[in-house]
């Protein structure tokens, strides 16, 4: 059941890209822009970084707005321009990485995964 989630490990570089990319993408949006045109403004070569980038940056305005302000989906949705079922995909992949990522913290704090002597 524990399956592990393995992150991207980035150069400093990817680093760099990812941040100033995530900040366009959301300066945009806080402009009154929808999500798909705020993420045209990134230039980013690597399709497997971009891709991620705005993963990342719609599960970001979801915890914002949605937990952080208590804004409805689907005025997320409407605020974004995002079709709800996109929305939707992108709060659950969330969730499950808030729940994989806490049980293996849980796992290490326990001792579990270790190799006993």
């Amino acid at each position: 059941m524990s399956e592990k989630i393995h992150y991207k490990q980035f150069t400093e570089e990817e680093d760099s890209t990812y941040k100033r990319s995530i900040e366009i993408i959301r300066s945009n949006i806080s402009n009154g822009v929808k999500f798909d045109l705020a993420c045209e403004f990134i230039t980013v070569d690597d399709r497997e970084l971009k891709g991620l980038i705005i993963d990342d940056a719609l599960k970001i305005e979801i915890a914002e707005l949605h937990y952080g302000k208590r804004i409805p989906l689907r005025d997320v949705a409407k605020k974004l321009g995002v079709p709800m079922e996109r929305l939707l995909q992108a709060n659950t992949e969330m969730m499950e990485d808030v729940v994989k990522t806490s049980e293996e913290v849980a796992g290490k704090q326990s001792g579990k995964g270790h190799a006993t002597h």
